[in-house]
């Protein structure tokens, strides 16, 4: 087959053509063959594709043009067609150094002059060539051009890919700087040129050598070495002042490198800038890299190279502590210098600790070791038998130690002796020395070796003496020292002389101070245990059984006021006539004014056991006797007030040994006299017998300690008695007066008004007499018609008694003129009190039996002359008076049944009810003359069967003699007397 060149403008592809041995023809004439095709680029590509391109070889047509001439002059012809994306295989790549390349053989870059030096061993054979003519330039710019046959301009990954070409990725590379070939100075200049404009992520390049290092220290030894990229391991530039050439040597023996290359942002984490910061920083961030503890980390430094770092801190410490860095920064390098061993110590086994480990003395603070050597540190526990307490070196120790700001000074001190006292014979506590300005410590601890020497008087060593517990001013806690220093002072064998005067002190400025002192309860509770207030022994005849004979110290606890003495003087030791608390501080403090139920109660068992059964002789004349009388029932009087509980709880279990504690007669040293709880019974008069005897007076008002004491009553039943209004009767009266007058009187016409009205003297005023058992009593019937109805019916019914002309006679024989005198007084308006008050009764007479007899007589007129309102408060007045007693229930209730008084009746039904089994003990023992074994078997019997003998006994009642007089001497007959024997 034959080619055509058509153009004669194109005839030099003959030459090129005809080295692949293709014939060529340039005009259709000269051809004689069959089949001929015309060059077309394609063609041409086709030809040239996957073979070499040797210019050498063409004709001597085409030596007129260059290598690249020749090169482009195929391209424009081959890029006719614009088949941009069928040149793969074809050799027509312009490159560097005169040479090409083919394309799709590898990708190849448009760079400008600058990026084709950054690459002279690699770049010729990637890079195209810039001597191409325009419009083929324009062809290659073109996107589809440089996608379809990869080709475009140098970006930063590109970059990255090829460098390694140039330089080799491993951490570190040795080089010349100043050498011509690659890399040097200028080289790594124009690369971080490149590098930094591209604004990229320098993390790209972290595995090149890129960086170089220097020894600063050594100027004319030449670096040898490029570093990569390495934010754990980072480099530091060099400070040019002289300085820092001390810690220059530091850092470069803990392998810390330096670089003097270029600032840049960028490269800000791999070169830090030099800085007391960043050289902490760098510190700790290889200390991390190596990963070995700082202490080992700084192994290689001497003492020479810890002070020099030490002095680099101290001196660059202010600058950058007032640049104001964010508080996470801080604390970050704050956390590093804590872990530098660069800090000398007092230690004989450590020369150099970091903060963290070591004690760093507080500003101020003097050194001291009581063996005048180094040591890691005084150790006061172990150590202070060593101390001299005189030693000047010692008191400035302390004097700085005390000086300090209050929160340096370790609370955890006061526990133990190291401070010198007044003598220097000594270190004590700060809380055992006093300061000797407070008046109550120079008066108690007068002589004494614990005040403060004068060195520690003065300025902020008292307040740091206060912290631990200096006895400066008086407090709660300095006053119980005071108090436990009195009490210590007792214990000497040799007490001073002037004690109890200085425990009145101590005693009168607690009572001035209290509310001052504010103490809390433990604190009382403690002080109230101190045994240092003075006491006074009691008197005789109390002396002799007294707890305390001689003035001795006490403690609050165990004192009591002089007004509890008869209640406790055998128990307790009495207070000092100038101690005694007022009232002011019995309010503060209760307990002070009390006294305890079981020291009472002690006190009784022992006057019982020691004065009473010992027979003491000075206790027995009739005055003493008296005294001793009163002092008993003061006790009982105390003991009936106790709360239940808190009395029962203790007295039960004494009570289990000795219960016979109650005297029960005049004579305390009458054996008879003294008996136990249950032997008694309130409420009745008299004795039953020997185990059953009635409580006598000054006894009876202690009815609750009575009670606890198991003794038993003769008890009132609860019930309400209607009482009618005391001014009732007046009301009536005058009411009934007012109706009166309006009435007009029936006059009897066949006697003169003067026959009717005509008396002598005051009987003028009566008209009608009462003959009262041979007492004459006028009244007058117009006030009695209406006081009652019953003489208003008597005077208006038409009989003789209704004549008001005529006086009339009444005869009474069933009511006592005493009786019938307060009744008519009541009548007329007085009080029933009133009217009892103006009879009198006799010396010899028993109350209860006197008031009885006329109230029961007064029931019998109420019942006679329909007298209900005065009925009713003749009920209360039998009640509430306590006239009702087991020896006369039985006959007040019959009297009551007589005389309809239903309230008193049931009063006394419900009496006899509560009180069934000692009634039946006091009555039968009372009439039937029945021994104790007969009470014992018959109290033994069923509780019905009680009351039924009561019954049979109340019937007894009936069947005696009516007379009053003759009721306690008559004989029940012999039925009853068998029957009620059982």
């Amino acid at each position: 087959m034959v080619l055509l060149i058509e153009n004669k403008s194109d005839f030099w592809l003959g030459d090129i053509l005809a080295e692949y041995d293709v014939k060529i023809g340039f005009d259709f004439h000269d051809i004689n063959v069959d089949h001929v095709n015309l060059v077309t680029p394609k063609l041409v590509r086709d030809i040239l594709r996957n073979k070499k391109l040797c210019i050498d070889c063409i004709k001597e047509t085409l030596s007129t043009f260059s290598h690249n001439e020749i090169i482009v002059k195929l391209l424009r012809f081959v890029l006719r067609d614009k088949a941009y994306d069928d040149l793969t295989g074809v050799p027509l790549v312009p490159v560097l150094n005169d040479s090409h390349a083919a394309f799709g053989d590898k990708k190849y870059y448009l760079t400008n002059h600058s990026e084709r030096k950054l690459f002279p061993k690699y770049g010729p054979s990637v890079f195209v060539d810039d001597i191409m003519d325009q419009d083929i330039k324009e062809i290659f710019l073109r996107e589809d051009f440089q996608k379809a046959n990869n080709i475009g301009l140098l970006d930063l990954n590109d970059f990255n890919k090829i460098l390694k070409y140039e330089l080799p990725k491993q951490p570190s590379l040795d080089w010349n700087p100043k050498s011509s070939s690659i890399p040097n100075r200028c080289w790594l200049n124009a690369i971080w040129d490149y590098i930094l404009d591209s604004d990229c992520n320098l993390d790209l390049f972290e595995k090149y050598p890129l960086l170089p290092i220097d020894k600063p220290l050594n100027p004319k030894i030449v670096s040898e070495q490029l570093v990569s990229l390495n934010s754990s391991n980072p480099l530091i530039r060099y400070p040019l002042n002289f300085n820092h050439e001390p810690m220059v040597l530091v850092l470069e023996k803990l392998g810390v490198r330096f670089t003097d290359f270029r600032k840049a942002e960028p490269l800000k984490p791999y070169i830090y800038d030099w800085n007391l910061q960043n050289v902490l920083r760098i510190i700790g961030i290889l200390q991390k890299f190596k990963d070995i503890p700082m202490e080992k980390f700084l192994n290689p430094l001497d003492s020479k190279d810890r002070e020099s770092f030490r002095r680099f801190v101290i001196d660059n410490w202010s600058n950058w502590s007032e640049l104001g860095h964010v508080e996470k920064v801080k604390n970050e390098f704050y956390d590093i210098i804590r872990l530098l061993p660069i800090w000398p110590t007092h230690s004989r086994d450590k020369t150099y600790m970091s903060p963290k480990n070591g004690y760093l003395l507080p500003l101020g603070l003097v050194f001291y070791s009581p063996l005048k050597t180094d040591s890691n540190y005084f150790d006061i526990e172990s150590e202070n038998e060593c101390v001299d307490p005189s030693d000047p070196d010692y008191m400035r120790f302390i004097c700085s130690l005390l000086s300090l700001p209050l929160d340096m000074i370790p609370e955890s001190l006061e526990r133990f002796n190291f401070i010198p006292n007044e003598n220097y014979t000594k270190l004590m506590k700060a809380k055992e020395l006093y300061d000797p300005c407070e008046e109550l410590f120079r008066e108690v601890f007068v002589g004494s070796n614990q005040f403060l020497p004068p060195e520690l008087r003065k300025g902020w060593i008292l307040n740091g003496l206060i912290k631990l517990g200096l006895n400066r001013a008086t407090d709660s806690k300095s006053f119980i020292r005071v108090a436990e220093e009195i009490e210590n002072l007792s214990k000497m064998p040799t007490p001073p002389e002037n004690l109890r005067e200085r425990a009145k002190i101590v005693v009168r400025h607690f009572y001035y101070y209290a509310t001052e002192l504010n103490l809390s309860s433990e604190a009382w509770e403690k002080l109230s245990k101190i045994k240092f207030v003075p006491s006074k022994p009691v008197n005789p005849p109390f002396l002799e059984t007294a707890y305390s004979k001689i003035p001795e110290l006490y403690d609050f606890d165990s004192l009591c006021l002089p007004k509890y003495r008869n209640i406790c003087w055998t128990q307790c030791p009495i207070y000092d006539d100038d101690v005694l608390p007022d009232s002011n501080i019995c309010r503060l403090f209760p307990e002070m004014n009390e006294i305890e139920t079981p020291i009472v109660i002690n006190h009784l068992y022992a006057i019982i056991r020691n004065i009473v059964r010992a027979d003491l002789s000075g206790w027995k004349d009739a005055k003493m006797s008296e005294l001793l009388r009163t002092v008993i029932f003061q006790i009982y009087k105390h003991l009936n007030e106790v709360p239940k509980q808190e009395l029962k709880s203790y007295l039960k279990i004494k009570l289990k040994a000795d219960p016979k504690i109650f005297l029960n007669g005049e004579d305390p040293f009458d054996p008879y006299n003294w008996v136990s709880g249950n032997q008694l019974i309130l409420n009745i008069d008299d004795d039953i017998d020997s185990g059953n005897r009635a409580v006598c007076g000054y006894l009876a008002i202690c009815k609750r300690l009575l009670h606890i004491c198991e003794a038993q009553e003769m008890k009132s039943p609860c019930m309400n008695i209607r009482v009618p209004d005391e001014y009732s009767q007046r009301d009536k009266i005058a009411k009934s007066f007012a109706r009166f007058l309006d009435e007009k009187p029936n006059l009897v016409t066949n006697k003169s008004p003067q026959q009717n009205y005509e008396r002598n003297g005051m009987q003028k005023f009566h008209d009608i007499f009462f003959n009262v058992h041979g007492e004459i009593i006028g009244s007058n019937r117009y006030v009695l018609a209406a006081s009652a109805n019953y003489f208003e019916r008597m005077f208006t019914a038409g009989t003789m008694e209704s004549n008001p002309w005529k006086p009339v006679y009444v005869n009474i024989d069933d009511i006592k003129p005493e009786s019938f005198r307060i009744m008519l007084k009541w009548l007329y308006g007085r009080r029933l009190e009133d009217a009892l008050s103006e009879i009198k009764m006799s010396q010899a007479t028993d109350e209860i039996s006197f008031y009885l007899e006329i109230y029961i007589d007064l029931l019998n007129a109420c019942e006679k002359y329909d007298l209900q309102e005065l009925k009713r408060l003749i009920e209360h007045k039998i009640v509430k008076s306590d006239l009702i007693r087991a020896q006369n229930v039985l006959e007040v209730k019959k009297w009551a049944e007589k005389y309809n008084a239903m309230q008193l009746f049931s009063y006394c039904k419900d009496y006899k009810k509560e009180n069934l089994a000692l009634l039946v003990r006091h009555r039968c023992a009372d009439l039937l003359d029945v021994d104790e074994d007969e009470l014992s078997e018959l109290l033994d019997v069923d509780e019905n069967e009680l009351s039924e003998a009561l019954d049979d006994y109340e019937d007894e009642i009936d069947n005696l003699e009516s007379s009053e007089e003759d009721i306690w001497d008559c004989k029940i007959d012999t039925e009853f007397e068998k029957y009620s024997s059982w």
